[in-house]
Order: structure tokens, then sequence, then C-alpha cells
């Protein structure tokens, strides 16, 4: 995984509230300790460390308190969060051989631009994030990424791609870099990512894509 931008980056006040309430709570520690020291001898000089009180509640926010609906209401965080399996297709302007059984079944055979079956494997925290893409031919992987939610309509993913052909596919498909920008809707029943790509020197392919929230 991999560390990604924002334009609503609240990060440092998140961070101070933090710190803030890690020093409070070895405070608090460091008190309850001393008054059950009385009672119960073996609990004195029990406490915890700033350190390790800071440590754990960015672990706990970063992973799982980020994405809740109180940390929405608050304003504690407002990327969205695009975690889980996406599966849709990719249109794209490459004009080589695609075998059947890697295009998509709303596929035209008559239509400019083929459409590729594709999934969409996203991994992400209140800090990084990993996306996956594969194809029955090829797999790509994110190395930087940019979320952004005051622009548009829509909040939007982009994010700057390595792709690995399978040893066996056509000469044509060689490893290459890419960038795709995708939108991300959502409604009362489903969410879908949307949007295109382009790749860099060597390929020059772009094109569209589509994927719905499978899990």
């Amino acid at each position: 995984m991999h560390t990604y931008s924002t334009d609503n980056d609240n990060r440092p006040t998140i961070y101070g509230i933090l710190g803030f309430t890690a020093y409070a709570a070895a405070l608090a520690v460091g008190w309850l300790t001393t008054v059950l020291s009385a009672v119960i001898p073996a609990v004195a000089g029990i406490t915890i460390s700033w350190g390790v009180g800071f440590t754990l509640l960015t672990t706990v926010f970063s992973r799982f308190v980020w994405k809740t609906r109180i940390a929405r209401a608050t304003g504690a965080s407002k990327v969205p969060d695009f975690n889980g399996e996406w599966s849709g297709y990719v249109k794209t302007s490459y004009d080589g051989f695609i075998p059947d059984e890697a295009l998509h079944e709303s596929n035209d055979p008559n239509a400019e631009m083929q459409r590729v079956a594709a999934t969409l494997r996203i991994t992400q925290t209140w800090r990084k994030i990993s996306i996956h893409l594969g194809t029955d031919n090829s797999e790509s992987d994110s190395t930087g990424a940019t979320v952004l939610t005051e622009d548009g309509r829509w909040p939007s993913l982009n994010y700057q791609y390595e792709n690995d052909p399978d040893p066996d596919s056509a000469s044509s498909m060689t490893r290459h870099y890419g960038t795709a920008d995708l939108a991300l809707k959502t409604d009362a029943t489903e969410d879908v990512l949307e949007g295109f790509y382009y790749t860099g020197p060597g390929r020059e392919n772009y094109g569209e894509m589509y994927f719905e929230r499978a899990e």
C-alpha cells in the first residue's frame, strides 16, 4: 500500500486530537492504578506511555474509525470508502488481438472499441490505499493516488499504475505505465466507479472504465 493525497486533508488536526487523547489516557491510567493500588497492590506502578497510546489510537482510527458515520458526521474524515471488490469492464482503444474469453459480456463486436472484462480490488485505510486491476491477460497495481471531494459533483479517485501483461500475451502487450481517473457515483442501491484511463509512451492507448461494487 502507498499513501494518497486529498484536497480536504485534516490529518494534522486529527493527529493533534489523537495525541492529546493519548496524553490524557496515560494520565488517567496512572491515576487509576494509583487509586486501585490501595486495594489491589499488584496494579501499583502500571501505566502506559504516550507513545504506546498514540500508536494504538492512530492505528484504530486509520483502520476502522475513519470510515464510520460518526467520523463523517463530525468531519473527522471526508474521504470516501473505496474498499472492496469492483466488477466491470475497460473499454479500450487497443486494436490488437483480444481473446473472446477476455471480453466482457456486454461487448459489441461491431463497436469501434472493445470491452474487456475487469475487476478492481481496492484496499484502503485513512492514510494509504492499494488499487489492483485484473483482466484475463494482464494485471496492474497503483503507484500513487489522489482523492478529490471538493470539485465536481462526485468524489473522484485519480491514480497512477504499472501494468504487467501475462507472459503468454500478445507481443504488443508490453509492460507500461498509465493514469486512471474515476468518479464514485452512489445512490440507494449501488456504488459505481466510472471514468477513463490513458497510458504513457510505448502504448498510447486510452479508454473508459466502468465498475460496480461487488462486495
